[in-house]
């Protein structure tokens, strides 16, 4: 949980402006804000959206792991070996359904703000809580997991079949930039794929109520409409701003991810092996009196040599 906070939080904070960019393009009437670029205008939402990455990262990903680890006690693992894209993409996918209680509303009010509907986190939470309650939090949540179900979940799967060609093909695990470098590339794999779902879910949360206009209902109606009534440009309009925040964005995500998750297991192995901890020279006398009965005498005469030769350094 502590890794997908971190990770999540610090990734979609720094692509804030590249999201308002693609979500202004993205929305019906808002993309002539964008004649008024501004730094206030490109970090809009940028505070809503650190606050609400956190729980978003916390849960996606220790369900994630928790359902990976789940189907790792169910399935041998040859079964996984030749299922694995299968398996990713059904653990994002139930990681995904279940996150959608955070994610939803964190959508809805971040898009919000930065198309300009709402100014700030606050002000949001309050008109949707006098306006609509707590059914307005969840405005487009079947627009919201049609579209994220299918784009978190190819993302991972791009990813881990990435990770596993690069450790048949170099023997070992990536490092923190090839994590990075995989990430990015799952991303854009994926983005080229789900933009028109991604204009859909865009349409109908910043949707708002104007005079002698139809509003949006539904995806499938959303998607025909836009189609009909615009022309396919529209939908691919924000494909560049789209990859420009994407990419990067899950690249550093997957990156931090990996990176903290390392540290922290690391971490935890260190704390049931004590061993590591103590000088080189102790632990090899130890290993080779356990290796030949450590009731010895020649054992515990090496022993005490070495710590008396090195008592500085253990203490």
């Amino acid at each position: 949980m502590f890794a997908g906070a971190v990770s999540r939080s610090i990734a979609q904070t720094c692509m804030q402006p590249a999201n308002v960019v693609k979500t202004l393009l993205q929305g019906r009437g808002t993309a002539s804000q964008l004649s008024n670029l501004s730094f206030k205008l490109l970090t809009r939402g940028a505070g809503a959206q650190f606050v609400m990455s956190l729980p978003h990262g916390a849960f996606n990903y220790a369900t994630l792991e928790v359902i990976l680890g789940c189907s790792a006690k169910i399935f041998p693992d040859e079964w996984r070996e030749r299922a694995g894209p299968v398996l990713d993409f059904l653990s994002s996918s139930v990681a995904t359904v279940v996150c959608s209680v955070v994610s939803t509303p964190q959508m809805v009010l971040t898009d919000r703000i930065m198309a300009g509907i709402y100014p700030n986190l606050a002000s949001g939470v309050r008109e949707i809580t006098r306006t609509q309650g707590l059914p307005g939090f969840y405005v487009g949540w079947s627009a919201n997991v049609a579209q994220k179900i299918p784009s978190y979940g190819l993302t991972w799967v791009f990813f881990q079949q990435f990770k596993r060609l690069h450790r048949k093909a170099t023997d070992r695990p990536p490092t923190n930039t090839e994590n990075f470098v995989l990430g990015a590339a799952a991303a854009g794999a994926t983005v080229c794929i789900m933009i028109p779902m991604d204009t859909v879910k865009t349409r109908l949360v910043t949707q708002t109520a104007q005079a002698g206009v139809v509003p949006y209902k539904g995806v499938l109606q959303t998607l025909t409409r836009i189609v009909r009534e615009e022309g396919l440009g529209p939908i691919y309009r924000s494909l560049t701003p789209r990859l420009v925040s994407v990419v990067p964005m899950i690249g550093i995500q997957f990156g931090i991810y990996e990176f903290v998750r390392k540290e922290l297991m690391n971490r935890k192995g260190e704390e049931k092996k004590p061993l590591e901890w103590l000088h080189p020279a102790v632990r090899r006398t130890l290993r080779i009196g356990a290796d030949r009965g450590s009731m010895q005498p020649d054992f515990f005469k090496d022993f005490l040599r070495n710590v008396y030769l090195i008592e500085e350094e253990m203490i």
